[in-house]
């Protein structure tokens, strides 16, 4: 096996140009397995130095011990003057959510939803209301697999021979695929990237919802969320970059947040509708709203 150079400069160029999201030190320039015990403290100390000098470009993400981040401080200027005012998004959502919320480009659409409670269906509903008419990124863990997701989508009249989206299996560090204009990124759905952090699961979308800027994009993030409360796990934390947040339980949604209504004077926060889905997973059904729950 040829001597291994680490330099200073390599691992530089490796953060600044290769590394996306968190990064382990080990896994700099693929050198985990070749890493001996001199190699690995002298890797230690340059990427030590990469955090502490006069201009750093990496920091410690604290969570594990190992753990690196790139900084990114070279985000583009936003020309404000060449927006428009009241601009809309253009998004439909299911429910007719959109004639109680004002979405504008570049916001975050939050579905928390518990166990079973139809979390996967609206966000499929969300690609099949707007397909065609944008273009759509489906970001997907593929949880129960592909001929599943197929199934769902034929279900609910989606031509898959003719499929109006792009699918990505993605399972985290959602925001490295948030960077096309005019685009509606759908996520089903950001769990807690250990299974257990789930204080984690508010930055992830922080993380998409920062990407988003100036795209004239959008993005409907599905979570998890237990059924005895309305947020989401990872708590109040997954609120704070949503535009509109929706709670889902059994038959049951509810509007959690809504920075700006469709019409003024009139909000819509904690609106509830029942409904059930069909038993060939067609869609939701029998759509009525709560009116004793408002």
């Amino acid at each position: 096996m040829a001597d291994i150079i680490i330099t200073k400069e390599s691992v530089r160029y490796w953060i600044t140009e290769t590394a996306t999201g968190e990064f382990h030190y080990k896994d700099i320039q693929s050198l985990r397995s070749q890493l001996t015990p001199e190699l690995d403290a002298q890797l230690r100390r340059i990427v030590w130095g990469c955090c502490n000098d006069v201009k750093p470009i990496a920091e410690p993400v604290g969570r594990k011990d190992g753990i690196y981040r790139a900084i990114q401080d070279n985000a583009p200027d936003i020309d404000l003057s060449a927006s428009e005012d009241g601009v809309d998004s253009d998004l439909i959502l299911p429910f007719g959510l959109r004639d109680h919320c004002f979405l504008y480009p570049d916001t975050t659409t939050v579905v928390a939803g518990s166990k079973s409670s139809g979390k996967t269906e609206f966000i499929y509903q969300t690609v099949k209301l707007n397909a065609y008419k944008k273009k759509i990124v489906l970001l997907s863990n593929l949880e129960g697999g592909v001929a599943s997701l197929r199934d769902r989508f034929k279900a609910i009249g989606v031509d898959v021979m003719n499929q109006p989206f792009q699918l990505k299996n993605v399972n985290d560090n959602f925001h490295d695929y948030i960077k096309e204009k005019d685009t509606l990124y759908c996520i089903d759905y950001i769990d807690a990237p250990e299974g257990t952090d789930f204080y984690l699961i508010g930055a992830q979308i922080k993380k998409v919802d920062q990407k988003l800027q100036g795209l004239n994009s959008n993005a409907v993030i599905g979570i998890q969320k237990p059924s005895d409360r309305d947020t989401g796990f990872g708590g109040e934390q997954t609120l704070k970059s949503a535009t509109l947040y929706i709670a889902l339980d059994h038959q049951h949604l509810k509007l959690i947040d809504v920075k700006v209504p469709a019409i003024k004077g009139q909000h819509p926060k904690n609106r509830q509708w029942r409904f059930t889905i069909s038993d060939n997973g067609g869609g939701f059904e029998n759509i009525t709203e709560d009116w004793g729950a408002i």
